[in-house]
């Protein structure tokens, strides 16, 4: 079996493509020892940090890695050979790699001469190109020009982004395939959601959001929602986590402050910042529904965490979303950037939403989690092998 690389870069500003790899090392070890291939994490990043610890405890990881190998000087080294890769890749001729490695997630064509996994995460550059400065805009759809017309494997991560794929490169070379993750949130000890409801101090029953304040995440709708049921009289309590700058739109959170402001509904929103991945578990587990407003997803790590702990979703309906709550019954769409829509929805759900943790639906979540999860498992597994298949070229 292959050996799995996997090239790791954790991005403060970007933390669910370091939730994605968590989710994805958690599938591939619940396999059975002699279905799985093994994995070499190869840092990008400091691999001293909480998530990076985290990684290297999953079993599906080769632990006889030598010590040095996980040194933050050899990731700078690492990052520095990616970049000169890059600018010039005729310097790749000089490598080689082992036959049965591949690597994942490569997000451009400058190492060819290895077996890579192509992964384009979203077409978001090509939706709202508005929202990148024109380098990065022209960085990134450079990249994903490349890899269309490259032989080899392109993994995405939903049908929607399938769709988007044959749309924009009807003449590509690559070959897609679709996988989805599934979250790998396993509720915590029954008592530890009062200690961070009383530490964070949050009201019984609230609506939770787990998006970092990007523009195309759409809190504005979110809030605009809020206004409309508090004209109606119903004072509804949202709690927020998540990163509170966008390097894209400087000043998009402060512009979101002075509206709730201008609207008088300050005081129903509590703002918490980036909070500890334990703590977010909690949050899901006891919130009366999740709130996923956002116009653009890949596949929305906020519904996979939500739908892990069997909790209620209230969800924008893009393509991508409706692909992620199809058959779920506590999931409900309203009109993206509706405001109305999504206020309609809240009024209509709230009476009947009740504050968790209920630790029926918790284990029935966990049941189909885990049933969905290890045939994902062995889906990746074979989309390995056949990007092995590929010869290398340069």
């Amino acid at each position: 079996m292959s050996t799995l690389c996997v090239e790791f870069h954790e991005d403060s500003q970007w933390l669910g493509g370091s939730i994605y790899i968590d989710n994805l090392l958690a599938a591939l070890s619940v396999l059975p020892p002699d279905q799985r291939p093994p994995v070499r994490l190869i840092f990008l990043s400091s691999s001293k940090t909480t998530l990076a610890k985290r990684l290297l405890a999953h079993s599906v990881v080769v632990q006889n890695q030598p010590r040095a190998s996980y040194s933050d000087w050899v990731a700078k080294l690492r990052r520095l050979h990616r970049a000169s890769n890059r600018r010039w890749p005729w310097v790749g001729r000089f490598f080689r790699t082992r036959g049965n490695e591949v690597y994942f997630p490569v997000f451009d064509v400058a190492q060819r001469w290895r077996k890579n996994l192509y992964w384009i995460p979203d077409f978001q550059p090509l939706h709202f190109p508005a929202l990148f400065e024109s380098r990065e805009l022209g960085l990134r759809t450079k990249s994903m020009a490349d890899i269309a017309g490259s032989r080899g494997l392109l993994l995405l991560s939903s049908n929607a982004a399938l769709s988007d794929f044959r749309r924009f490169y009807p003449e590509a070379m690559v070959m897609p395939r679709v996988w989805s993750f599934c979250s790998s949130l396993e509720p915590a000890s029954q008592d530890r959601h009062r200690e961070v409801l009383q530490r964070y101090g949050l009201p019984q029953k609230f609506l939770y959001i787990a998006n970092h304040f990007w523009k195309h995440k759409d809190h504005e709708t979110a809030f605009r929602a809020l206004k409309l049921l508090s004209d109606r009289g119903n004072d509804i309590f949202l709690v927020c986590t998540g990163l509170q700058a966008d390097r894209r739109n400087p000043g998009h959170f402060e512009s979101l402050m002075q509206g709730l402001a201008a609207w008088g509904i300050q005081d129903r929103v509590r703002f918490l910042g980036v909070v500890p991945r334990e703590d977010q578990v909690e949050l899901f587990r006891v919130a009366a529904a999740v709130v996923q407003p956002s116009q653009f997803e890949g596949w929305s790590t906020v519904i996979e965490d939500a739908k892990a702990l069997g909790r209620p979703i209230i969800v924008s309906n893009i393509a991508v979303h409706a692909e992620q709550v199809e058959g779920l019954d506590r999931a409900r769409l309203f009109k993206t950037s509706d405001a109305g829509d999504l206020a309609d929805a809240i009024s209509d759900l709230w009476p009947s939403l009740t504050p968790g943790p209920q630790l029926d639906l918790e284990q029935e979540a966990v049941k189909r989690r885990n049933s969905v999860r290890i045939e994902a498992a062995r889906k990746f597994v074979a989309i390995v092998e056949e990007a092995a298949a590929f010869s290398r070229t340069v």
